[in-house]
C-alpha cells in the first residue's frame, strides 16, 4: 500500500510494456466510469432498488469512479514517463498514494458491511427492519469514509515506517476478509434452518420475508465480495512480501497487481447486470431510455435544420419576389 512497495520501478518501462498497459487501463476507466454511473442512477432513479443494501451498493460505486478519474490516470502517466513522474512531482504521488488508500480502505470496508447486512437480514429476519434502518445505513456509510479519509491522510507521514504497511494490510483487509467469510458461513448455515416465507408486521405494514430472494442478493453480493478479493489480494501480498523481505517485485508483476485491483472498478455493475434482476430491469431502462433520447435528439435536430432550410427558402422567394415588383414599378 506504500508509495515504495508497489510503484518500485526501473528508470522506463519498454514500449510493449507501456502500450499494453495503458490500452488496458484506459479500457477499464470507460468502462468503470460508464457502469458505475449506471449504478448510480439506477439506484437514483428507480425506487424498488432504494433499500439499505443498495446505499452501501451505490456508494461503492462512488469509490469506483473516484479510482478511474483519480488513480488510473496518474498511474497510466507513471507508466508512460516512469519514475520520473514522481520524482519530479512528489505532490502528485503524495496525492495518487492517498487516494490509492483511501478508495481501497473504503471499499472493502463497504463489502465488509454489505456483508454484516445481508447476515442480519437472513438470520434474523424478523428484527431486520429494525435493526438496519435507512438511518443507520447513512451513519455507518459516513463513519466508513471518514475513517477511509484518516486512514489515507496518515499515509504521507507513516508510510516510510514498516508498521504502516503492516498496520494497513491487517486492519483493512485481513480483518474485513475474515468479518466476511464468517458472516457468509453462517449465512448458508442459517439458510438451511429457515422457512422459506416468513410474514412479518412491522410499524403496523406487513411485510413479506422471502429467504429465495434474499439469498439470491446475497449469492450476488457474495460474487462481488469474492472479486474483490481476487483482484485485492495479489496487491496487498505484494505490500507484505516489501515488508518482509524489502525485495522489490518485477515492474511486471507490479503492472499486473495494479491492473487487477483497478480492473475491479469495472466489474461490480457487471455482476450486478448478471445477476441482480431488479439492476437488470433498471439498466435496460436507462440504456433503452438513452437511446431514446439520442434518437428523438436526431430527429428534432433535423427537423429543426429542415425548417430552417425551407425558411430560408421562403426569405429568398419573398426577395425575389419584392425585387420583381421593383422591376414592373
Amino acid at each position: 500500500m506504500s508509495s515504495n512497495s508497489s510503484t518500485e520501478s526501473p528508470e522506463k518501462y519498454d514500449e510493449i510494456h507501456i502500450a499494453l498497459s495503458c490500452t488496458f487501463v484506459v479500457l477499464i476507466i470507460l468502462l468503470a466510469i460508464f457502469g458505475n454511473v449506471f449504478v448510480i442512477l439506477a439506484f437514483k432513479r428507480f425506487r424498488r432498488l432504494r433499500h439499505v443494501t443498495n446505499y452501501f451498493v451505490a456508494s461503492l460505486a462512488v469509490t469506483d469512479i473516484l479510482v478511474a478519474l483519480i488513480s488510473m490516470p496518474v498511474w497510466v502517466a507513471h507508466i508512460i514517463s516512469g519514475p520520473s513522474l514522481f520524482l519530479n512531482k512528489p505532490l502528485l504521488q503524495q496525492l495518487w498514494t492517498v487516494t490509492d488508500i483511501m478508495v481501497s480502505v473504503a471499499s472493502i470496508w463497504h463489502l465488509t458491511f454489505v456483508s454484516i447486512d445481508r447476515h442480519l437480514c437472513i438470520t434474523g429476519p424478523l428484527l431486520y427492519h429494525t435493526r438496519m434502518t435507512s438511518k443507520r445505513g447513512i451513519i455507518i456509510l459516513v463513519t466508513i469514509w471518514c475513517y477511509s479519509i484518516v486512514v489515507a491522510s496518515l499515509g504521507p507521514t507513516f508510510w516510510n515506517r514498516d508498521q504502516y504497511t503492516l498496520v494497513i494490510v491487517v486492519l483493512n483487509y485481513a480483518v474485513p476478509v475474515i468479518i466476511i467469510l464468517f458472516a457468509y458461513v453462517n449465512i448458508f448455515r442459517a439458510a438451511r434452518h429457515q422457512a422459506k416465507q416468513i410474514d412479518m408486521t412491522i410499524n403496523g405494514k406487513s411485510r413479506r420475508f422471502s429467504l429465495s430472494a434474499e439469498l439470491k442478493a446475497a449469492k450476488t453480493l457474495g460474487v462481488v465480495i469474492g472479486a474483490f478479493i481476487v483482484c485485492w489480494s495479489p496487491f496487498f501480498a505484494l505490500n507484505l512480501n516489501y515488508y518482509i523481505c524489502r525485495c522489490p517485485p518485477p515492474p511486471l508483476i507490479v503492472s499486473v497487481a495494479k491492473w487487477m485491483h483497478y480492473g475491479n472498478s469495472m466489474l461490480n455493475p457487471l455482476i450486478y447486470g448478471l445477476m441482480n434482476k431488479d439492476f437488470r430491469y433498471a439498466f435496460r431502462k436507462l440504456f433503452t431510455g438513452y437511446l431514446s433520447f439520442q434518437k428523438s435528439k436526431k430527429l428534432s435536430g433535423r427537423s429543426a435544420s429542415i425548417n430552417a432550410s425551407n425558411g430560408g427558402s421562403k426569405d429568398e422567394e419573398y426577395a425575389h419576389m419584392q425585387k420583381t415588383d421593383s422591376t414592373d414599378l
